[in-house]
C-alpha cells in the first residue's frame, strides 16, 4: 500500500533512536495502527490515554487499551475527564488532552507526541474552516510536524485515508473500537465526512493528498509572512502602541496581519473572542479623521487613538494623571523618557543635557498642572506650559497626558519632544545628565 509506505518513510526520517515517545491513544483504528507501526520500530513508547467520559463504552474501551499495553511490555498513562468546563466542550476537551500529553511528555522526558490524525481528518478540516470562515493559516489544516520548545508533535497518518487504515487493521488483526458518536449528523463534521468527502473521493481517491499540497503551500506563505510581521512588530508596537504614521505606509495585508500578531500576543488563548468586525473596529479607528477617540473590545480593552498613536490596553485612570520618578526610564502614555550615558545630537528637543548641580533631584516625569510655567531656554520670562502645548497644536486629550520632567523643587526642565527650559546645556557646557524622549518606545525597541 503506497500512501502506508509513506507513513512509514516519514516516521523512519524522523531518525528516532533511544528517545522516548507519547502516543496519544483512544482505543480506535487510528490510534491502534499507529501504536502498531510505531511498535514495530521497537520505539520506547508511553501510551496516553484520555477517557472522556462521555460514551457507556468509554469505560470498557479504556480496559481493553490497558490491557493491550500490558500484553505488550508498553507504559501506560490515562486520566478522565470528570468535569468539562462550561462553554465550547469540544475546544475544552481538547485543551485537557493536550495539557495532559504534554504533563507525560515531561514526565517521561520524551522529544515526541504522536497523534493519530489521519488524511481525511486533514480534508475535512480545511472543509470546515472554509464553510465556517478562518484565518489563512487556519485553512490550511494543520502540520504533519510542529516543533515545540520542548518536544515535537508528529502526525505521520496524514498520507492515510481511514479506508486504508480499517483496512490495514482488519488484515492485521490490529484490535480496535468505533466510536458511533462520528456517525451522528448534528455534527458538521460528520456531515462532511459521510457526504461531501465521499463525492470528492469518486474524482479524486487521493484528494487528500492534494489537501496536503494545499496545507504546504499554505505552510510556505504563511512562514514568509510570520518572518516579515514579527520584524514589523517588534519595530512599530513599542509599549503597547503603534505610531499611526507608519502603520498607514504598510500594504494594507501587512496591516491586518500586524493588527492580528498584536491582538494574539495580549488576547493570547482567548483569542476567539477576536473576530473581523474587531479588525474593522480597529482599522476604522485608525484611518478616521476623529481624533482622541476610543474603542471597547473584549474583555473591555481599550484601544485609544491620540495624536498620531494608537494605544492597546489602554487605562484611562492610570495614565491621565502621574508622577514617576525617573531612576533609568519612565513609560508614559506617548512615549519613552530615559536617562542615557551620551548623545552626540545637539539641537533636538528629543534630547536635553542637565547640570545636576543646578536642580534639586530626584526628577520627575508627570503630568501637567494648573498653572504649570517654565523658563523657556533663549526666551525672556516665563511661559504657561498649556500655551506652550496649544502653540504647538497638541489636541486636548494628548495635553492631559503629554509627560513633563521636573525636579524635586517642580521646576518643569523639559517638555519632550517641544520644548525644553534655561537649564538645557549644550554639548561644549558642564551637565552630567542626559535625558533622551522616544515617541512610542526606547531606543533599544527602536534598533
Amino acid at each position: 500500500m503506497a500512501n502506508l509506505n509513506d507513513s512509514t518513510t516519514f516516521i523512519k526520517s524522523l531518525n528516532i533512536y533511544d528517545e522516548n515517545i507519547v502516543l496519544a491513544c483512544s482505543y480506535g483504528p487510528d490510534s491502534m495502527v499507529l501504536l502498531n507501526l510505531l511498535s514495530k520500530e521497537k520505539y520506547n513508547i508511553i501510551v496516553a490515554h484520555v477517557n472522556h467520559k462521555l460514551r457507556k463504552e468509554s469505560d470498557e474501551e479504556y480496559k481493553l487499551l490497558k490491557e493491550y499495553c500490558k500484553q505488550n511490555n508498553l507504559i501506560f498513562e490515562s486520566m478522565d475527564i470528570k468535569d468539562f468546563p462550561k462553554g465550547n466542550m469540544e475546544a475544552n476537551a481538547r485543551d485537557i488532552r493536550y495539557d495532559f500529553f504534554r504533563k507525560i511528555v515531561k514526565k517521561h522526558d520524551a522529544k515526541y507526541l504522536f497523534t493519530a490524525h489521519h488524511g481525511d481528518d486533514l480534508t475535512e478540516t480545511v472543509l470546515m474552516r472554509l464553510i465556517r470562515g478562518a484565518s489563512f493559516k487556519a485553512y490550511g489544516g494543520f502540520e504533519k510536524i510542529i516543533k515545540y520548545k520542548d518536544y515535537t508533535l508528529v502526525r505521520p497518518l496524514i498520507y492515510l485515508t481511514k479506508e486504508e487504515i480499517t483496512h490495514y487493521a482488519d488484515t492485521n488483526n490490529i484490535p480496535y473500537a468505533i466510536d458511533h458518536t462520528n456517525e451522528h449528523e448534528d455534527m458538521t463534521r460528520n456531515r462532511i465526512r459521510k457526504f461531501i468527502l465521499p463525492e470528492l473521493k469518486k474524482e479524486n481517491k487521493n484528494i487528500h493528498k492534494k489537501f496536503i499540497k494545499f496545507n504546504e503551500m499554505i505552510s510556505e506563505y504563511e512562514n514568509y509572512f510570520d518572518k516579515e510581521i514579527k520584524s514589523l512588530y517588534k519595530k512599530l508596537y513599542l509599549n503597547d502602541r503603534i505610531d499611526i504614521n507608519e502603520f498607514m505606509l504598510l500594504d494594507k495585508l501587512l496591516q491586518k496581519r500586524l493588527l492580528n500578531e498584536i491582538l494574539l500576543d495580549i488576547y493570547k488563548k482567548e483569542i476567539n473572542l477576536i473576530n473581523d468586525i474587531h479588525h474593522e473596529m480597529i482599522l476604522d479607528l485608525i484611518i478616521n479623521d476623529r481624533q482622541n477617540s476610543f474603542i471597547i473590545l473584549p474583555n473591555n480593552l481599550k484601544v485609544a487613538k491620540f495624536y498620531n498613536m494608537v494605544i492597546f490596553n489602554y487605562y484611562e485612570e492610570t495614565h491621565n494623571n502621574y508622577d514617576f520618578v525617573l531612576k533609568k526610564e519612565v513609560k508614559t502614555p506617548l512615549g519613552v523618557i530615559s536617562i542615557i550615558k551620551e548623545s552626540n545630537i545637539d539641537k533636538s528637543n528629543n534630547i536635553i543635557r542637565l547640570d545636576s548641580n543646578e536642580i534639586n533631584l530626584p526628577i520627575h516625569v508627570r503630568t501637567r498642572r494648573n498653572g504649570d510655567t517654565m523658563k523657556i531656554k533663549n526666551m525672556e520670562g516665563s511661559k504657561k506650559v498649556n500655551d506652550i502645548l496649544i502653540d504647538e497644536k497638541v489636541p486636548k486629550n494628548i495635553r492631559d497626558i503629554y509627560p513633563i520632567v521636573v525636579d524635586n523643587d517642580e521646576n518643569i526642565l523639559w517638555i519632550p519632544g517641544i520644548k525644553k527650559s534655561k537649564n538645557d546645556k549644550q554639548i561644549e557646557e558642564t551637565y552630567d545628565i542626559i535625558l533622551s524622549y522616544v515617541q512610542g518606545g526606547t531606543e533599544d525597541e527602536k534598533k
